[in-house]
């Protein structure tokens, strides 16, 4: 009996929304290929639940494979590059379109995010799960919010406890074994890497230039769709 198997993992050489509907494919391919019933998708416009349904939900193939939405919690501030705030949410018409297809749209506090003293000065709660988004962020910067989208759906009742299910964010899906916030480190398990950038292009300003030093005879190659692309020299 042998007692391995091969799967495809795809390298995107940038971060990013360009990387949306490539990724979406990858997670449906993938859930028809294991039979996965559910796809987990971090949205914070709704715009990868928007091209999930124009794009793959509606084609035969992937009719039984049902959508699952996790977005920013209330009150979760953002700003631009000038540090102005700036509104990000999902509009309510497209809010009111999701619940009408029975697509949940879940929002709760992000088990990875401190929670903030009114002194600044007097500590920050929730400091070791911080640490453990930290720790995922080695892989790339949306693995932490795939693994909160899958624990937070498990605590809203959108996925059981140990359902496999595959969570995806515009460049980043894993296929997982379920389970709630607090069984996280204990019952939380990452079967699979689907996709997820190499290069780290926005959460650490790479380029692929940056990647590996290596001769310029023998370019390393990266795996994309299939396809072996060259690295940048």
């Amino acid at each position: 009996m042998d007692n391995r198997f091969s799967a495809p993992t795809t390298y995107f050489l940038s971060e990013g929304k360009d990387n949306l509907r490539e990724c979406l494919a990858i997670a449906f391919e993938a859930a028809q290929h294991h039979n996965i019933g559910k796809i987990v998708i971090f949205t914070a416009e709704g715009e990868g639940i928007r091209l999930a349904l124009e794009e793959f939900s509606l084609s035969p193939r992937y009719e039984k494979t049902k959508l699952v939405g996790v977005t920013f919690p209330n009150g979760k501030h953002f700003t631009d590059a000038t540090g102005k705030p700036l509104l990000v949410e999902i509009p309510r018409e497209l809010e009111r379109h999701f619940k009408s297809l029975d697509i949940p749209i879940i929002r709760a506090h992000l088990p990875f995010d401190p929670i903030a003293p009114p002194f600044h000065d007097r500590g920050v709660l929730a400091q070791d799960l911080s640490l453990v988004g930290e720790a995922l962020n080695m892989f790339c910067g949306s693995m932490s919010l795939c693994v909160q989208a899958i624990v937070l759906a498990c605590d809203a009742g959108a996925v059981a406890l140990g359902e496999h299910v595959i969570a995806l964010t515009s460049d980043t899906a894993i296929l997982a074994q379920a389970t709630c916030t607090r069984m996280m480190l204990s019952d939380l398990i990452i079967r699979e890497i689907l996709c997820k950038p190499a290069v780290f292009t926005i959460g650490r300003q790479e380029t692929s230039k940056r990647l590996i030093e290596v001769p310029v005879s023998h370019p390393p190659k990266v795996i994309t769709s299939g396809k072996s692309k060259e690295l940048d020299e």
